[in-house]
């Protein structure tokens, strides 16, 4: 295979065509396709490469890769707009979805954290059907966990979903928290005297998503509370942007872009969560 990957490099021009039409091929190996899809996209970076490594990503014998690869290339994908939500069904239904993080201290992500990335970094139109599809298959094994994060979601569209949702099936835990959801969560309150305005929040936002995170790390250095002067200083024309950060943060795929996902889902439910959206 390094031959041959040496091979298209070495003369793109030619031989990317023929790499595309083995790589459409339904009757081509699922780890040839998985493989070459990697090679493509490195080769030709485009949208419609990209398409073909998702596709073949999803096809894959995910007992025959590397799930942390597997996983940060999806969340990469899903990040740029891409639709990975199949690959996140496909996590949830692996009997030994798990990888551990070596500079992390061997820390261990595990079913649902893993998901978390997949679904968390794609956009939320592609997110929530596809969580709700998966609550809809009584036999998905994957079915409480994606319950767990559409409760995490945080759009009209999840919160009018959950008032539908049979939890009987669930854990004692899992339907607690539903129950607390649906009946009125503790959402945060604004600080009376923010200490961060909304000018500042919005340019550290934008020069993170441009790759300088320096900005939104000293802000949280500043006020480590901070989730208190974002729901007292931003307003619902900010929401597309605080979600977009939310996707940026947790497609970093490690425990710390875990803990950031939750303080933006406290700030995103206290400007989305109605009475009328869950009763």
């Amino acid at each position: 295979m390094d031959r041959f990957w040496e091979t298209v490099k070495a003369d793109p021009k030619r031989l990317l065509p023929c790499l595309r039409i083995a790589l459409q091929d339904a009757g081509a190996d699922e780890w040839f396709r998985f493989d070459a899809s990697n090679l493509l996209v490195q080769v030709d970076p485009s949208p419609s490469s990209k398409t073909i490594q998702v596709r073949s990503y999803s096809d894959v014998d995910l007992g025959d890769v590397n799930l942390r690869v597997w996983v940060e290339v999806l969340t990469a994908r899903g990040y740029e707009g891409f639709d990975t939500s199949e690959a996140g069904a496909r996590w949830l239904a692996h009997p030994s979805a798990k990888y551990f993080l070596p500079e992390h201290g061997a820390y261990e992500v595990n079913a649902l954290q893993g998901a978390l990335f997949i679904f968390g970094s794609m956009d939320e139109s592609h997110a929530t059907p596809a969580l709700i599809n998966i609550l809809s298959q009584p036999n998905h094994p994957g079915r409480e966990l994606a319950l767990v994060i559409l409760m995490n979601q945080a759009t009209p569209e999840s919160l009018r979903a959950l008032k539908q949702v049979d939890a009987s099936a669930f854990s004692r835990i899992t339907r607690s928290g539903l129950q607390g959801l649906l009946n009125g969560p503790d959402l945060l309150k604004p600080r009376d005297k923010p200490k961060t305005n909304r000018e500042e929040f919005i340019r550290a936002f934008q020069e993170l998503l441009n790759g300088d995170p320096n900005g939104f790390l000293e802000l949280v250095k500043k006020v480590p509370d901070g989730e208190k002067d974002a729901v007292a200083v931003l307003n619902s024309e900010d929401l597309p942007l605080v979600r977009k950060v939310r996707r940026r943060i947790i497609a970093n795929g490690d425990q710390h872009a875990i803990e950031y996902y939750g303080s933006f889902t406290d700030i995103l439910m206290a400007f989305v969560w109605k009475p009328e959206l869950v009763k």
